[in-house]
């Protein structure tokens, strides 16, 4: 057994680990594909390629994905489905979205940079 100093010694020197407090997994599945990323957001972070965009859009929705509706763009009738997932928390409180768009194009317009990887 251990002595007690020595085990304080040896977690002093290991770096303490914290989860984000904003954190998602992504989902993105159409037809012919699936695409998975995490964001992190406070700090910015994750492999979504638009991570600073997306962690914007966010913060001005209190990390409530389907508050995002942006409604800009044009997009055709093209009947593509995509699917859509998210989960994660939003500074401590737990998040989840899903839906389902015709095309890319609307998906884009409502949930402007999140899923757009």
């Amino acid at each position: 057994m251990a002595p007690l100093p020595l085990l304080t010694a040896i977690a002093a020197l290991v770096p303490a680990f914290s989860a984000p407090e904003s954190s998602f997994v992504l989902s993105v599945l159409n037809s012919d594909s699936l695409r998975l990323v995490n964001l992190t957001c406070e700090p910015t972070g994750g492999l979504h390629p638009r991570a600073d965009m997306a962690c914007l859009a966010l913060s001005g929705v209190d990390g409530q994905i389907g508050g995002l509706a942006t409604g800009s763009g044009i997009c055709t009738l093209e009947y593509d489905p995509v699917t859509v997932k998210a989960s994660g928390t939003w500074r401590g409180e737990t998040r989840s979205f899903e839906a389902e768009f015709p095309n890319r194009c609307v998906m884009r317009a409502e949930t402007g940079p999140v899923f757009d990887f």
